[in-house]
């Protein structure tokens, strides 16, 4: 082999490897665990309270930070969370950080905990307060030492919304599969694997999850139900469910364009205790799923306000998984979804098919 060919061989591979392992950014000493919640966390969901708690106390007696950043009314949501874990353990030390703690004081008390609690609001005031524009800081820095020696971080609602690389600021399905695309803003990376979202089914948010995987070249998304709870293990990067209600994996990796259209996604629902490998699912080859059958769709419908939560958009990939073609009509879109086999369904996001309606929450 000639000297130059030897040296093209070995830029190349350095080249490839750099790309690799460019983006994302992620320390690889971390070996705690993340819990994404929903949003609209009762106080009396035992198995996520319970979860958070273990974690948090697992080689040593828990003791918690409440971060508030999000919140609105700081001190109403820091006096409603706290009430909730102790009553769950009893005496259990708790500390409270808002927006306007001092770095000094919110790294000591981080560095004192074994968990925090990021409650909700809006996402873009944890990212303003403890890593504005993606730069870290000692706030941020404080938050990784606690996952590297094994702590928890469970954020509800924009406590969810905020964990990964790039996170969604706002917004419906309708305006991020428009035109105009999703709102997408640097995210607090926690972990490296999954874009997150919370209000899942009851707020109808597959299409914006799938728009913002789409912009930002991530394969993976999840979507939490409210009461819903996933947990994320940082050293494995496996997901298990934890809360009763379900939250869904999205893979975009056979996605395609129709026009406006995004065709061929696949869905997995993560019911409690089940177990997805995300490092596995990312390097295994991408499949094509099934083609959409030929079959006229079933409707799937939306119940009136008030009515057990909303969960149509839950009973269709559900229904799906089990077999047929069902269709959900939405704010500007509909999702047609069909079984993928294995307990996944595959469906097509057709944009322009119902009339608009508007998403204010985050």
């Amino acid at each position: 082999m000639s000297r130059v060919r030897l040296v093209v061989l070995l830029l190349a591979a350095v080249l490839a490897a750099s790309c690799r392992t460019a983006r994302p950014r992620f320390p690889r000493a971390a070996e705690g665990a993340l819990l994404l919640i929903g949003g609209g966390l009762d106080d009396d969901q035992q198995p996520v309270f319970d979860r958070f708690l273990a974690l948090a106390g697992r080689d040593r007696p828990p003791r918690i930070v409440v971060v508030t950043a999000a919140s609105g009314d700081q001190d109403d949501m820091a006096t409603g969370k706290v009430a909730a874990l102790q009553t769950w353990w009893p005496g259990l030390p708790c500390e409270v950080v808002r927006r306007e703690t001092t770095t000094e004081a919110t790294v000591a008390a981080i560095d004192r905990a074994t968990g925090l609690f990021f409650t909700g609001g809006d996402q873009q005031r944890i990212t303003d307060r403890y890593r504005p524009g993606g730069r870290d800081t000692p706030e941020w820095l404080a938050m990784r030492r606690l996952l590297q020696r094994g702590g928890v971080i469970a954020g509800s609602s924009a406590g969810c919304a905020m964990m990964g690389e790039r996170m969604l600021l706002g917004g419906s399905s309708g305006d991020a599969l428009g035109d105009g695309g999703p709102r997408v803003g640097p995210g607090m990376l926690f972990e490296p694997w999954v874009m997150t979202d919370s209000h899942f089914f009851e707020r109808h948010r597959t299409g914006r999850l799938v728009a913002a995987l789409e912009a930002t070249g991530q394969r993976l998304g999840i979507g939490v139900s409210e009461d819903g709870c996933v947990e994320l293990d940082l050293a494995t990067g496996v997901l298990t469910g934890i809360g009763t209600a379900e939250a869904l994996l999205l893979d975009i990796g056979a996605l395609h364009r129709d026009g406006p259209h995004r065709r061929a996604v696949r869905a997995l629902r993560v019911p409690q205790s089940a177990r997805i490998d995300l490092r596995e699912r990312l390097q295994r080859p991408v499949a094509a799923p099934p083609p959409r059958p030929p079959a006229a769709p079933a409707a799937e419908t939306i119940v009136e306000e008030g009515q057990n939560r909303q969960l149509a958009s839950w009973r269709l990939f559900a229904r799906a998984a089990e077999g047929g073609v069902w269709q959900l009509a939405l704010d500007g879109h509909r999702l047609v979804a069909w079984p993928a086999g294995d307990g996944e369904s595959v469906f097509d996001v057709e944009v322009g098919t119902a009339p608009a309606a508007t998403d204010t929450g985050r």
